[in-house]
C-alpha cells in the first residue's frame, strides 16, 4: 500500500533518493499530475526532480547490507504498532500509530539501520 504518508516519508529521505536508477516496473509519485506511476519502456522520465521514488518493499530490503532479525523486531516493538483487523472501514492498511503500512515501516527501519535517522510524523531527524 502507498500511503500519502509514505510518500511523503520518499520525499523527505535523504541518502535513498539519490540511490534511485530509474528501471521498468520502479513505482513513481510524479509531482506534475500528483499521481502514482510505474515505470516501463512507454513512460518517458523527461526530469528526476519531478519525481518521488517510491521503493518497494523489495527494494527497502535489498538496502539492508545484512538480514539483521533482531534489529528489525526492536525497531518493531519501538514503533508502538497495534493490529487491527484488516476489514476495518476506521482504519488505514493494517496498523495505526507512528506507520500505516509496511512499507512505511521498512524505510523507517532502513533509515535506522544505515542513516541513524528516524521518522518523527514530519521529518527525518538524527538520532
Amino acid at each position: 500500500m502507498i500511503t500519502e504518508n509514505y510518500i511523503k516519508m520518499c520525499e523527505m529521505v535523504e541518502g535513498i533518493q539519490e540511490l534511485w536508477k530509474p528501471e521498468n516496473g520502479d513505482w513513481v509519485f510524479w509531482k506534475i499530475t500528483n499521481s502514482i506511476k510505474i515505470i516501463t519502456d512507454h513512460f518517458e522520465t523527461p526530469n528526476l526532480e519531478d519525481f518521488i521514488w517510491l521503493p518497494t518493499l523489495e527494494q527497502l530490503q535489498e538496502m539492508m547490507p545484512v538480514n539483521n532479525v533482531t534489529s528489525l523486531v526492536k525497531h518493531i516493538k519501538g514503533a508502538e504498532l497495534r493490529y487491527h483487523d484488516r476489514f476495518d472501514k476506521n482504519c488505514v492498511g493494517y496498523f495505526t500509530g507512528t506507520f500505516y503500512s509496511m512499507k512505511e515501516l521498512w524505510l523507517a527501519f532502513v533509515m535506522y539501520e544505515k542513516y541513524h535517522k528516524s521518522w518523527t510524523g514530519k521529518k527525518w531527524e538524527a538520532k
